[in-house]
């Protein structure tokens, strides 16, 4: 489907070009939105699981300082099963990219005459644009990140002219728009945890209780989303082995994408002891359950960093050196926790002694704050 990319690229642009005459500017005399005279707002986000992870900061502020307002959102079959259950949201559309149900959507979220239209992708699209302006006519636009598309938005807070930040304080900046004090909002929001999955993670940890005391608990993730930040094997071997020589009463979890479930236990194969695989057959839910409970998470650049250091777990991330997206990206609120290839493709050439060096760094600093 890449390859198809360039090609959607120039029909959007076309359809920009085509159409923008009929897009509404934003308001020159835009001021602050009294969050007490409005009572729903729409909010965008379909997108990644890791774009809605950091986006939970802004709903919770928004919810703090004004309890009353019902907030939807705008989500994606990607994201949607971190969001299913959550009861932060009050309705939640999906928007599929696909010709023969997104129009009916839309139609639908215009009928609930939202007050106002947040568009939370950090950047110019031209689909968020549109959205923007159908979905809520003539009500406020909240934007982030817009540049070439500023223009039509009422607020936009513009994180590329300070070329600082991390991604979710920038983001977190949409509340401006509101008035909101940022020093009285947090920036760690975890992800909703229903009780049936509280009681997955209670039971799979029970079920482990014989294998000895455990002082440090360790999530190892060996999936991701791309073959370039796919570590080798014999590394996370290597890696395991280390942490259990060093840290007698750890235990190790391992966690993967259901495809290489088989990957992991050949790990574990060549391992000491502790070494246990979550459970098949888990909701994303019941996943970020189980990180919940851990001390340190090891993982290459994927939405569990987010997960993980929303529910305030220390963090080792393995990152390419490309320093635009590892500076909004990278670990939040560590000072320590992160380890860079000395390349810009992929996560191949980073050691497991490095890894484990900084493993030390956040699990010593874990024992130390207790």
């Amino acid at each position: 489907m890449e390859h198809l990319k360039p090609l959607e690229h120039k029909f959007k642009a076309l359809f920009f070009k085509t159409l923008s005459p009929l897009l509404e500017k934003g308001r020159a005399n835009f001021s602050s939105i009294d969050g007490a005279k409005i009572s729903k707002v729409l909010f965008l986000r379909p997108e990644k699981i890791g774009d809605m992870v950091i986006s939970l900061p802004v709903f919770d502020g928004l919810r703090q300082s004004f309890p009353d307002i019902r907030i939807s959102i705008l989500g994606s079959p990607k994201n949607f099963p971190l969001i299913k259950d959550d009861p932060r949201f009050d309705k939640i559309f999906l928007y599929r990219k696909s010709i023969w149900k997104d129009p009916a959507t839309m139609l639908r979220i215009r009928k609930e005459k939202f007050d106002c239209v947040v568009d939370m992708i950090c950047d110019d699209s031209v689909t968020a644009l549109f959205m923007s302006q159908f979905l809520a006519p003539g009500k406020p636009r909240i934007g982030v990140g817009k540049n070439k598309f500023r223009q039509y938005y009422d607020f936009n807070y513009d994180h590329r002219m300070n070329n600082t930040g991390h991604i979710i304080d920038n983001t977190l900046k949409l509340l401006n728009a509101f008035d909101i004090d940022l020093s009285e909002v947090s920036e760690f929001a975890p992800p909703f945890l229903s009780d049936k999955s509280k009681s997955k993670s209670s039971e799979f940890f029970n079920d482990l209780a014989g294998s000895g005391t455990v002082e440090l608990r360790v999530g190892i993730n060996i999936s991701a989303g791309s073959p370039t930040r796919v570590w080798q094997q014999a590394k996370f071997v290597a890696l395991v082995n280390s942490i259990l020589k060093s840290s007698s009463k750890a235990q190790i979890i391992l966690f993967s994408m259901p495809y290489e479930r088989g990957r992991a236990a050949e790990i574990i194969s060549k391992c000491d002891s502790k070494v246990f695989l979550i459970p098949g057959g888990l909701s994303l839910e019941d996943v970020s359950a189980i990180i919940s409970k851990l001390d340190v998470l090891i993982t290459p650049d994927t939405s569990l960093v987010h997960i993980a250091r929303a529910f305030k777990v220390q963090v080792v991330g393995l990152y390419t050196r490309f320093m635009k997206n590892f500076i909004l990206w990278k670990p939040f609120g560590q000072e320590s926790g992160t380890v860079v290839s000395d390349n810009d493709d992929n996560i191949h050439d980073i050691t497991h002694q490095q890894v484990y060096a900084e493993f030390r760094k956040v699990s010593e600093l874990k024992q130390a704050v207790g």
